[in-house]
């Protein structure tokens, strides 16, 4: 293999073969044009999605087969990238519970955090969120008047508290931006960003997806025709909403996130 050193991209995935190719796979291509002289792999931690692309034939490791395989082969260095948006289960249970094992498989094994992350000190987190942020603007730019409402997709069984930290920084920066989460149960969920909304007397709402590859929670939760989706709920409540579909990996500048990540671990 390509100096024996390798980077694997941890993703939770999707199903969608379009939604992969616009996003994850994307990002796959430019790491690998960054890291010539270095094999970069994919793996997925979501057994669903694993699943259902193992019954289209292709091929859908999970993380710890990506990194068994890895050292059958012979690989000295490995670097593991996850795209997880923010440090929840599958990050900590399926990747982060892996670093004991694989410490001892590699002269070298480097484990990076998702794109928001909350065990840094404050201030290096707080940048690192502002950048973030920024950059999900610039991919989501509100027009005029417009509040931008993100809808994230959460941790319904274990509260995770990167989305409050994520809004207490846009509130300090003073941006139109309200983080919500797609389950009520978890918060911040629609009726705290309704409550924010009505506090800004806001009249126009861009409602875009705070997920990297979207697929069934945009075209359902977000932005579908059935009664619960965020843009019926908030028509109903006299917002007028303009809705964007595209999952953040879609856009190169928010892909560049992760590669600025990557730049920091393979130094």
């Amino acid at each position: 293999m390509k100096g024996k050193r390798a980077i694997v991209l941890a993703s939770f995935g999707t199903s969608e073969a379009a939604a992969r190719g616009s996003t994850l796979d994307l990002l796959a291509k430019e790491v690998q044009e960054a890291y010539p002289s270095v094999s970069v792999r994919q793996a997925y931690t979501s057994n669903f999605v694993r699943r259902r692309m193992a019954s289209e034939g292709i091929s859908a490791p999970s993380v710890p087969e990506c990194l068994e395989a890895l050292a059958q082969e012979g690989c000295e260095e490995v670097v593991v990238q996850p795209t997880h948006l923010s440090p929840g289960e599958e990050y900590e249970n399926k990747i982060l519970s892996l670093r004991p094992e694989f410490q001892r498989r590699f002269a070298r094994f480097s484990l990076g955090t998702p794109l928001f992350f909350h065990e840094e000190n404050g201030s290096a987190r707080e940048a690192d969120f502002a950048v973030g942020l920024r950059t999900v603007m610039d991919c989501f730019p509100p027009e005029t008047g417009e509040q931008l409402v993100l809808l994230g997709h959460g941790s319904p069984h274990r509260h995770n508290p990167i989305y409050e930290e994520l809004q207490d920084v846009a509130d300090r920066k003073g941006w139109p931006v309200h983080i919500g989460l797609v389950e009520d149960t978890d918060t911040p969920n629609f009726s705290m960003v309704e409550r924010r909304l009505k506090e800004k007397k806001a009249d126009l709402v861009l409602l875009a997806p705070l997920l990297l590859t979207g697929g069934i929670h945009v075209s359902e939760d977000l932005a579908g025709e059935g009664e619960h989706s965020w843009k019926r709920r908030l028509q109903g409540l006299g917002f007028s909403v303009r809705v964007c579909m595209k999952g953040l990996g879609t856009f190169p500048e928010f892909r560049g996130l992760y590669l600025e990540k990557l730049r920091k671990l393979m130094i």
